[in-house]
């Protein structure tokens, strides 16, 4: 092989050395990049789960709070029906 035909291969091994390396570097760059998203996707997917917990906790409350609003009602009413028939009683 001649000189020149040497010098050639060696400048294109180095050009594809370099090219290695700038892949490698970038495939880890990418790496880390996929190993962060799929962290914060988890952490994302934990944060939507306690708030579909909280929502389910409120919406029983909600329930809870309603429920008891018609039992104040029905306590209301029954207590007006009772001092109505106090009235009604002649003590004398």
């Amino acid at each position: 092989m001649s000189k020149p035909d040497i010098e050639k291969l060696e400048a294109g091994v180095s050009t594809l050395l370099e090219a290695y390396r700038q892949l490698k570097d970038e495939n880890q760059k990418l790496t880390r990049q996929v190993e962060s998203l799929a962290r914060d996707g988890e952490s994302l997917s934990k944060e939507q789960e306690f708030a579909k917990e909280k929502l389910e906790r409120l919406a029983e409350l909600e329930a809870v709070s309603k429920n008891s609003e018609k039992d104040k009602k029905q306590v209301r009413e029954k207590v007006v029906h009772l001092l109505e028939k106090f009235e009604k009683f002649d003590l004398t």
